[in-house]
């Protein structure tokens, strides 16, 4: 966690203070830190890449039945709630990506 939060201040100025704004300026920050010659701990890697699989696991079990309960509630709700769920899908989507693009851009050699 120190790890993390120190790297947070130093890519982002102190301003990156959680995922939800990882997009523009915290994003471009995380890459030239990494950049720079900077590199996440292999130990680090090691916890991002059970996140990932853990992710594509349940994405691969259970996604199908996930998708099927999103259209039964979706049914149930007001257009503007559908709106609104769509509008949090599509920010949390984007964040995802921002995250992604600084990570996969600088993986560790860790073998």
């Amino acid at each position: 966690k120190q790890w993390y939060q120190r790297r947070v201040a130093i890519t982002a100025g102190g301003q990156c203070v959680d995922a939800s704004q990882f997009c523009g300026p915290c994003h471009d920050n995380a890459h030239a830190h990494f950049s720079a010659g900077n590199s996440i701990p292999c130990c680090m890697d090691n916890v991002i890449q059970k996140g990932i699989a853990a992710y594509e696991y349940v994405a691969e079990a259970y996604g199908d039945q996930v998708n099927e309960w999103v259209g039964l509630v979706s049914d149930e709700l007001s257009a503007a709630a559908n709106a609104k769920a769509v509008e949090y899908r599509d920010a949390v989507l984007e964040q995802a990506d921002c995250i992604a693009d600084a990570y996969n851009d600088h993986i560790p050699d860790c073998a």
